[in-house]
């Protein structure tokens, strides 16, 4: 049975079935619920399936954190062991060696040390510093998975980190070109950011907010092997095939999101979010969707409150919470309030990761619940999702 303390229930309402506005003043369409003084679901009595997540291994030949973290995640007396285990990129690689040469065989022999290898798969989403791996891009998850009850959805680096297809194009052309020469090129082939165009004028709610800066394009050619991703090379691409693929679903069944870059405005380097977001919105107005995602360990979820960046509530977010997005060099940064979840993945550079339990209360084949739940194996207080004023852990009730 689940442990008895103090968790938030999100208590989803007709009008989020509706959808709502993306303006900071439209109504929110969730109830938060204290379950100290309100009645905590039976979770136990039903039919559960789990799936840990997390981000950014970060190997540098000194060790990780991976197989604490599951140990962690599956050895408290009510957890569900994952039959799932989907990591949002990053596995190797630091400052001083941002390429290293490494091999899926060896996080998978991490991830079965804790769980039966029978039993459990591994998802591996592309980050930013997986260029190098022995396997090619062949390993790696991108685009719908099925699941017991409910879809896993990956997105790889390159198709957030471009807005369009014929500016990904190029730059793939470009390195293939210049290859390690690129820092050479001439002024005229750069693609240089400060070229851009400037944003729209400052304008209020759902629009751009000119303060922020322009997105920064990957740099003077693109030479990651997520480049041969069949699902798209940019956001327009791979939203469109996304938007298809939800719009042929004959369920509502929830979908698990798994992006190494993030969707909100920090690291500038996202220009692909916006055209993202959008599709995601209109997909979650019939169905509950989890958005996890990565890479920004170096100034987000960190004891010093001075590294946290502008969303200081992205570690979980909910729906109707605001989100400042990043958009491409003539979308600037529009403010927009979210209507399906929105959290990191968990870091596990600095001893963090999730576990997210589905649960079927009634047993009629639809799943009812969700709990995610994140962990520490560094000691730090968990009691709260980072920065934000959530509880862990998290219970929501679904849609169906």
């Amino acid at each position: 049975m689940m442990k008895k303390r103090m968790i938030v229930s999100v208590i989803a309402l007709t009008a989020f079935l509706c959808g709502c506005s993306n303006s900071d003043s439209a109504n929110s369409p969730v109830e938060t619920i204290n379950t100290a003084e309100a009645s905590e679901p039976n979770l136990s009595a039903g039919k559960s399936v789990s799936i840990f997540v997390a981000s950014d291994r970060h190997d540098n030949g000194e060790g990780n954190n991976l197989t604490a973290s599951l140990q962690m995640a599956t050895s408290r007396m009510d957890a569900v062991m994952p039959q799932t285990v989907l990591l949002g990129g990053d596995y190797v690689g630091d400052m001083k060696n941002m390429h290293p040469e490494f091999t899926i065989k060896d996080i998978e022999k991490e991830i079965y040390r804790v769980l039966d290898p029978s039993k459990t798969e591994v998802l591996l989403t592309y980050g930013s510093h997986d260029r190098n791996c022995i396997e090619g891009y062949a390993p790696f998850f991108s685009g719908p998975k099925r699941e017991q009850g409910f879809y896993i959805y990956g997105i790889s680096f390159m198709q957030i980190s471009y807005s369009n297809d014929s500016v990904a194009r190029a730059d793939v052309n470009r390195y293939k070109v210049y290859s390690d020469s690129i820092a050479n090129l001439p002024d005229s082939l750069k693609n240089d950011s400060n070229e851009m165009p400037p944003p729209p004028p400052d304008s209020t709610e759902g629009k751009s907010d000119s303060k922020h800066k322009r997105p920064k394009m990957p740099n003077n050619g693109y030479g990651d092997i997520d480049a041969e991703d069949s699902f798209g090379i940019s956001a327009e691409s791979a939203t469109r095939r996304f938007t298809a693929w939800v719009n042929s679903l004959p369920d509502k069944a929830p979908i698990i999101m798994m992006s190494h870059k993030p969707l909100h405005y920090n690291r500038e380097d996202n220009p692909g979010a916006e055209t993202w977001f959008k599709a995601i919105a209109a997909a979650a107005k019939n169905r509950d969707i989890i958005f996890f995602y990565a890479h920004n360990h170096s100034i987000e979820e960190r004891s010093d409150s001075a590294m946290v960046g502008i969303e200081t509530n992205s570690h979980m977010m909910l729906p109707g919470d605001s989100i400042t997005v990043q958009g491409d060099g003539l979308e600037g940064t529009p403010r927009h309030k979210l209507n399906f979840i929105y959290a990191n993945a968990g870091y596990l550079k600095l001893g963090w990761s999730s576990l997210v339990t589905f649960t079927d209360t009634d047993i009629d084949g639809n799943l009812d619940y969700v709990s995610i739940q994140r962990f520490n194996i560094l000691g730090e207080d968990d009691s709260y999702f980072g920065t934000t004023d959530k509880k862990n852990p998290l219970i929501m009730k679904l849609r169906k």
